[in-house]
């Protein structure tokens, strides 16, 4: 598993070829904006994956569920324009089952029940064995494997400017399709919130109320026996990514499947983290920053979450049409 951020990554679960537009997705909060921006006040609400996390800036982009029913209505979509140039697209995958929250690792583990079964790895979703999440991965992985380089040189647009005499569309089947949702420029549309979530996390980072509570942090796990510097390293720890390019050989199975001693060590992170109110203020003070940062680019990000609503609206449209 990789630590990308300020959290663990989810379950390897291949989008392979899908838009994307760069950038985290959102929780589902109320907006805000430079006339409202207020001191932070934590609401969390417990998920299986950990403690729900809302910050300010979340309202400026898309919630996980809309960015996938945004990649499902391109997908589709493409796969139509590919057909019309005769090639046998395969089928958009249907979502992946999920169930962490977006934010649910952004401080690290946070739920006791889920670290008493899966340590520091994301826990699997529910219903479904290790065995059945590793099938799932290996078929994403598959899907687009047999695909021939032309069909892929169409779907892209990087290969000739015709098909059996029918021009191809600058960009391709997906890219005809980005036009036609209004996200022609995906890439960048979440380009402003991106600077903010990175520049206030890292301004929390590097202030003294986070200096403190990562201190308090390690001091609670040192009376364990546990040396780490903050939640992250805690997280990262090579140890617990054996199998999956890590370090580690006796502390996790190829599986990711946690072994004992990762269970303690998460157990002993979440019980830290509740007896220095690790969540509450570290989201509190990361929300302060991030306050600062949507006053002066307000704009930039109300431009953006315009552009992703607009183009819900039209992926529902125009899949309704299909039938």
């Amino acid at each position: 598993m990789m630590i990308t951020r300020n959290r663990r990554g989810g379950l390897l679960l291949v989008a392979a070829l899908v838009w994307t537009a760069t950038g985290c997705s959102s929780g589902d909060n109320p907006g805000v904006s430079a006339a409202n921006a207020q001191a932070y006040t934590s609401q969390p609400s417990k998920t299986w994956g950990g403690v729900a996390i809302s910050l300010p800036v979340n309202s400026y982009t898309v919630t996980a569920q809309e960015r996938e029913v945004l990649s499902q209505a391109v997908a589709t979509l493409a796969n139509d324009c590919m057909k019309e140039y005769g090639f046998d697209w395969p089928a958009p995958l249907p979502p992946s089952p999920r169930n962490l929250n977006a934010n649910a690792r952004l401080y690290g583990v946070t739920d006791p029940q889920s670290v008493a079964v899966f340590g520091y790895h994301p826990p699997l979703p529910k219903g479904m064995t290790a065995r059945q999440a590793e099938q799932e991965t290996v078929k994403q992985r598959a899907h687009y494997a047999n695909v021939s380089p032309a069909a892929m040189t169409l779907y892209k647009g990087d290969g000739p400017s015709s098909v059996k005499g029918k021009n191809v569309p600058k960009g391709g089947c997906l890219g005809e399709t980005r036009r036609k949702l209004g996200l022609s420029d995906a890439a960048t549309i979440d380009a402003t919130f991106n600077k903010v979530n990175l520049q206030a996390s890292q301004q929390a980072a590097n202030s003294a109320r986070v200096s403190s509570l990562n201190r308090r942090w390690a001091a609670c796990m040192k009376e364990s026996g546990y040396h780490y510097e903050d939640p992250l390293a805690a997280a990262g720890d090579p140890a617990w990514t054996a199998g999956e390019g890590g370090e580690g050989s006796q502390d996790s199975d190829a599986a990711g499947t946690a072994k004992p001693r990762e269970i303690t060590v998460a157990s002993k992170d979440v019980k830290c983290k509740q007896r220095v109110d690790y969540v509450r203020v570290h989201s509190a003070v990361e929300a302060e920053f991030q306050n600062k940062l949507i006053e002066k680019n307000v704009t930039a990000l109300s431009a953006a979450r315009d552009t992703w609503k607009s183009a819900l609206t039209k992926a529902n449209e125009l899949m309704g049409k299909r039938g």
